[in-house]
C-alpha cells in the first residue's frame, strides 16, 4: 500500500522546503539545482499555486489544475493533446516522451536559463489551455441553466 502525503511547498513568504534532507544533500552537489528551483520558485509565486511532492518529483498545479510534473532530474513532463504536443515538438519547444511516444506527453529537460524560460512559458500555456476548457464548460452549463455569465 502506498501513501502519498501532499503538502503545499509554497509558504506565505514563498520559501520552498520540499526536499528530504538526503535528497537536498545530493541536489546541492549538482549543477541543476538553480534551474530546478528557478522553475519551482516562479510557479510558487503564481496566485493559486500548489506544489506537492511525490517520489518522482513535484506536481505543479494552479487553482486545482495540474500543469505538469517536474521530476527530480529536472525533466518537466506536460500533458497536451496529440495535435498540440506534435506542434510543440515541431517548433522545438518540447520533445516527445521517448519511452511513451504514443502518449500525449511533451517533455523538456530543464538544464539552462533558457530552459527555465521555456518551461515557464509551457506551464503558463498549459494553464491557459485548461482555463479555457473550464470557461467553455462553465459557459455551456450556464446556457443550459439559462444563466448569463
Amino acid at each position: 500500500m502506498t501513501h502519498t502525503i501532499t503538502r503545499s511547498a509554497v509558504s506565505r513568504n514563498h520559501r520552498v522546503d520540499i526536499l528530504p534532507n538526503a535528497m537536498a544533500a545530493l541536489w546541492s552537489r549538482t549543477s541543476l539545482l538553480k534551474e530546478f528551483w528557478d522553475v519551482v520558485q516562479a510557479v510558487g509565486t503564481w496566485p493559486g499555486a500548489a506544489i506537492s511532492r511525490d517520489r518522482r518529483g513535484l506536481c505543479l498545479a494552479v487553482n486545482g489544475v495540474k500543469l505538469g510534473h517536474l521530476d527530480w532530474d529536472g525533466r518537466l513532463v506536460l500533458s497536451f493533446g496529440p495535435e498540440m504536443r506534435n506542434q510543440l515538438v515541431a517548433e522545438k519547444m518540447a520533445n516527445r516522451h521517448l519511452g511513451q511516444a504514443d502518449r500525449e506527453y511533451a517533455i523538456l529537460d530543464v538544464r539552462t536559463a533558457d530552459d527555465v524560460r521555456r518551461a515557464l512559458w509551457l506551464l503558463r500555456f498549459a494553464y491557459l489551455i485548461q482555463d479555457a476548457k473550464q470557461d467553455a464548460c462553465a459557459s455551456v452549463a450556464a446556457r443550459e441553466l439559462g444563466v448569463a455569465l
